[in-house]
Formats: C-alpha cells, sequence, structure tokens
C-alpha cells in the first residue's frame, strides 16, 4: 500500500527543513517587506548558527521575531527619551 499523508487524516506538510526556492508570492501577507535575498541572507546565517539548514519558513519567523523585537525597543527608547 502506498503512503498517503491523508491515510491517517493529517493534511500533508507543505515544506520541509532544507533548501527551497520559494518566491514572495508565497509569503504571508504583510511580509512583502522581506525579498528573496534577506530570506537568504537570514538562512545562511541562522543555518550555521542553529548547525542544520533552516526552512524558509524558520527564516520568516526569525525575520518577524527581529523585526517586532527592534519595535519593541525603538517604543522603550522614546518612552525613556520622554521622562
Amino acid at each position: 500500500m502506498p503512503f498517503s499523508p491523508q491515510f491517517a487524516g493529517i493534511p500533508p506538510e507543505s515544506r520541509h527543513h532544507g533548501p527551497e526556492p520559494e518566491s514572495v508570492a508565497a509569503r504571508p501577507l504583510g511580509a512583502e517587506w522581506m525579498s528573496d535575498e534577506l530570506i537568504a541572507d537570514t538562512r545562511r546565517v541562522w543555518s550555521v548558527a542553529y548547525g542544520r539548514v533552516i526552512s524558509t519558513d524558520e527564516a520568516v519567523e526569525i525575520l518577524n521575531n527581529v523585526r517586532r523585537f527592534a519595535g519593541v525597543m525603538l517604543r522603550a527608547e522614546r518612552e525613556e527619551t520622554r521622562s
């Protein structure tokens, strides 16, 4: 019997860890600021840090987390200068 991800009622995974070519169109809305080059650079840098090749989804999550962190730091700095 051939393997089918639907056999157990689990939808098939759309991504795997490792190199995978993707375009901007495959990214979630709100991530338009992430160029293909930025994601590729992020994958390169963080793959070395993690000791394994990270996926495009992981790179997008990392970039979103860094952006949110930078936003928090900027708000904290602005509040500090108002005091």
